[in-house]
């Protein structure tokens, strides 16, 4: 055969090959272009969620009271869904579109979370039929709760980001109801002194009183001889919906029988592990419900599963105020987006994050591993960093609580900074802390007080 017909035989194979892989390719790299920037409208869309959340509660007075609480929620998933069509162009009257790839949207909270996705609502049409349609709503607030039944112990304990505790039930066929924050360590009887430190805030004073009442309470509370720190987590342990937490079968631990070596305020303590525990598998319960019943009802052909979300990211939700956005099924070249979005807040009225706190000291405010913050002598007082954020008068004005400004060294420097344990820092910076922590704690508003 002539090597021109070998040439003319390999152009009429090869060309069209390459012409179809360089348009396969193509498509490719125009698909992961467009996933990445649906990843960024969505994160962005959450993060304005976020943004709203902040401004609407920081705000409100009344943003820990329920039904305000739950105004500040819808007012957030709708800058949300607003946000997200905007970034994707949708022009208002469409919005409905985006919000069919929108299975489900939670806002984590202090002590529990909401979903907002679809659920069934009862309508009547024009000629007065009842009729259903599954559309999307914020349902009813869910609580970090866990049921414990154990010999003649039945009761349901609510937890929280931090070591605060509600506690409700019967023991031996007697009713109890009690919250309150467990702690460990050396406490006066009028919260004067703890773990060797003396308190002078007045709050602080009330918090470690109240905290100390309250867990000698649980400590010594019984009847018939059963107390509350005996309980144990069983093997037919069930959450509020009376659904089965198979993982703890052989887990035998007393959750609540606190102590140094189980410390509710340690990331790493058996109380800690359990109630994290709790938290996630309450969302991953509720979430994968939700998510699943719309899958079931969508008139669209996805379908619509809850992703697994990484240690990292259970990190961050267990961790602080959330807002995780999930976007499914939305056409992105010849494939489905499927992705998520967390945001976490840093300010808001919900939770006091430890990590959060500064330190007033020679006109700055400080990190708690601020070098120059350990050089300090005499007290030093700490506030939440909100605090020293600009707020907005009833008149629409603006002032500031503290003008002290930011340090420069913990902007800079603010990762590399030596994280140490409390115990090991000098006597002044430990009970500004204690004294900082414990009254902005004591100020929290909750939902769930009981006496």
């Amino acid at each position: 055969m002539k090597l021109q017909n070998i040439a003319v035989i390999f152009a009429i194979i090869i060309i069209p090959m390459t012409l179809i892989l360089s348009a396969y390719i193509g498509i490719q790299i125009d698909t992961a272009s467009l996933q990445q920037q649906y990843d960024t409208k969505l994160l962005d869309a959450t993060h304005d969620a976020v943004v709203a959340f902040q401004l609407n509660s920081m705000q409100n007075n009344y943003s820990t009271n329920a039904d305000s609480l739950r105004r500040d929620v819808k007012a957030s998933i709708n800058a949300f869904f607003t946000s997200l069509a905007t970034n994707l162009r949708v022009p208002g009257e469409n919005a409905n579109y985006i919000t069919q790839y929108i299975p489900a949207v939670v806002v984590t909270l202090y002590d529990g979370y909401y979903i907002y996705s679809p659920m069934e609502i009862e309508y009547q049409d024009d000629n007065g039929v009842t009729k259903t349609r599954y559309e999307h709503t914020l349902k009813p607030y869910i609580h970090y709760s866990v049921r414990y039944q154990t010999g003649n112990c039945d009761i349901v304990v609510n937890y929280s980001l931090d070591n605060y505790i509600t506690i409700y039930g019967y023991m031996n066929n007697e009713y109890v109801s009690r919250a309150g924050y467990l702690i460990t360590g050396d406490v006066a009887s009028d919260g004067s002194q703890y773990r060797g430190v003396t308190i002078t805030d007045a709050d602080a004073k009330e918090y470690y009183k109240a905290a100390k009442e309250f867990t000698d309470w649980v400590k010594n509370h019984s009847f018939s001889g059963s107390k509350i720190v005996d309980v144990v987590i069983p093997k037919n342990t069930k959450d509020s919906n009376g659904n089965n937490y198979i993982q703890f079968a052989n887990d035998n631990t007393k959750i609540l029988n606190v102590s140094n070596d189980n410390d509710p305020e340690e990331v790493n303590s058996a109380f800690s592990a359990h109630k994290r525990e709790i938290m996630k598998q309450s969302i991953q319960s509720n979430l994968n419900n939700a998510i699943a019943t719309y899958s079931r009802h969508t008139t669209l052909s996805t379908d619509f599963r809850m992703p697994v979300l990484t240690d990292t990211d259970w990190d961050k939700v267990l961790s602080n105020v959330n807002i995780i956005s999930f976007m499914q099924g939305l056409p992105v070249g010849v494939k489905e987006y499927n992705n998520y979005a967390i945001v976490t807040s840093t300010k808001n009225k919900q939770y006091v994050d430890p990590n959060l706190l500064y330190y007033i000291y020679n006109g700055y405010y400080h990190k708690l591993e601020c070098p120059i913050l350990q050089e300090a002598s005499g007290e030093i007082k700490g506030y939440r960093s909100i605090d020293y954020d600009k707020q907005r008068k009833e008149d629409g004005t603006y002032y500031y609580n503290y003008k002290e400004l930011a340090c420069y060294t913990c902007i800079v420097s603010s990762a590399t900074l030596e994280k140490k344990k409390i115990t090991e820092y000098p006597y002044n910076i430990k009970q500004a802390y204690y004294n900082t922590l414990a009254r902005e704690r004591w100020n929290l508003n909750k939902l769930n007080v009981t006496e």
